[in-house]
């Protein structure tokens, strides 16, 4: 199985409801967003599948939130924007679109970074 992964950051801000602690305020990181796609088989080429092409796919998601407030943008208005449902959410919606891009693929897994040492990561497996 081969598998790529493609890496890029953005700052937003957000806050934790329900949590007593720091997080509970306002505060913004600077965001790692990294995402890993799979499949069986490469192209004539030699490509999984082109890093251009998986930098748009990933854009999508980050002009929805780079240098926003994320508790105010669906479904993060209802759902508190934790790495661990922002690593959920952006997986379903990047899952779609890969897939009726290219159905040979597989989205093995997004993976967000808060901070240089704390991530969280789903994957399907």
């Amino acid at each position: 199985m081969y598998q790529l992964t493609k890496s890029v950051q953005f700052d937003a801000a957000h806050q934790l409801r329900g949590y007593s602690g720091k997080c509970a305020n306002i505060h913004g990181h600077t965001y790692k967003m990294e995402v890993a796609v799979a499949g069986e088989k490469v192209s004539e080429i030699g490509l999984l599948y082109d890093f251009v092409d998986l930098k748009q796919l990933m854009q999508g998601v980050i002009n929805q939130l780079d240098h926003h407030f994320i508790n105010e943008i669906p479904p993060y208005d209802e759902i508190n924007p934790t790495a661990e449902n922002m690593a959920y959410q952006i997986y379903q919606t990047l899952k779609q679109h890969l897939v009726s891009q290219n159905p040979r693929l597989k989205l093995a897994y997004v993976e967000i970074w808060e901070t240089p040492t704390c991530s969280a990561r789903y994957s399907e497996e």
